[in-house]
């Protein structure tokens, strides 16, 4: 599939076009959270999931052959106690760390694996967590803690682009040997072990877990287009097949986000409504 548009279709004409991958087996599906499962809210910690994506994802993971995944940014355990259904693969931290909840089972019960990082690492994702507040003593600054990373989000800062400048500087201050590499997003910037998984790595490993004939893939910022480049690189192998879906979470999208999408939707409600689409076709 080649991209379809730039800008955002319809629902009913995402379904259509994706429809010839609906009737292979294994299916994958992956999505993000925050952006996609989520609206966008100033403050990271208020995100909850949208009610007809918690069903979606719910009916998904029942039905024979499908397979279900949440690739968030955030800790698994913390984006499991945000979307709250069994029977899927939470996959956090943006694929350094892997949990399963299995059907009926409790999100508070999941222990995730994670991947090891040196001493170094750890220790300077906490003090620069510790010691960057000091240097922006501003209330639109969030830390979030995710060992052995840290990222630092401005949603709420009244210039964003000025907020940026101020981050980054500051972990150009705390951490000038860069002991940890920076992962910007929109609106956040995380401090990485080197060499850490990434989106697109956390993709390849599930692909090459459950070999699936098809997947569908959804995201919205510029950790998701490395799993979208990575869907077409596999695409072009002959590994897999499938569809990366983007969603228009804010007014302005990443231009890495569009250049590897194959289609646009307008925003988190419609996601979950494509993924409840894609339920009720292939539950029926």
């Amino acid at each position: 599939m080649t991209a379809l548009h730039l800008k955002p279709i319809s629902v009913r004409a995402a379904v259509d076009a994706a429809a010839e991958h609906l009737v292979r087996r294994p299916l994958l599906v992956v999505s993000d959270f925050d952006g996609t499962l989520s609206n966008i809210v100033d403050d990271p910690w208020g995100a909850s999931i949208l009610p007809l994506g918690r069903r979606a994802l719910r009916g998904l993971a029942a039905l024979e052959g499908v397979h279900v995944a949440v690739l968030s940014g955030r800790s698994s355990a913390d984006v499991a106690a945000r979307v709250r259904v069994g029977g899927i693969n939470y996959v956090g931290n943006h694929g350094m760390e892997r949990g399963f909840v299995p059907r009926r089972g409790r999100a508070e019960r999941l222990h995730p694996d994670v991947d090891q990082a040196s001493h170094e690492a750890i220790h300077a994702a906490e003090r620069v967590g510790d010691e960057l507040p000091r240097l922006i003593a501003e209330p639109w600054l969030i830390v979030e803690r995710k060992p052995p990373s840290v990222a630092f989000h401005w949603r709420q800062a009244p210039d964003v682009d000025q907020a940026r400048a101020r981050v980054m500087g500051a972990v150009d201050a705390l951490d000038p040997d860069h002991v940890l590499e920076r992962f910007p997003g929109r609106r956040v910037l995380e401090l990485r072990p080197p060499g850490a998984v990434a989106k697109g790595e956390a993709f390849e490993r599930m692909v090459e877990a459950w070999k699936p004939r098809s997947v569908f893939l959804l995201g919205d910022d510029v950790s998701d287009a490395m799993a979208f480049t990575a869907l077409r690189r596999l695409r072009a192998q002959g590994v897999t097949d499938g569809v990366a879906v983007a969603v228009q979470a804010r007014a302005e999208v990443p231009a890495q986000v569009l250049e590897s999408a194959d289609i646009v939707l307008s925003s988190p409600v419609d996601a979950t409504r494509f993924l409840s689409a894609l339920y009720r076709r292939l539950a029926a």
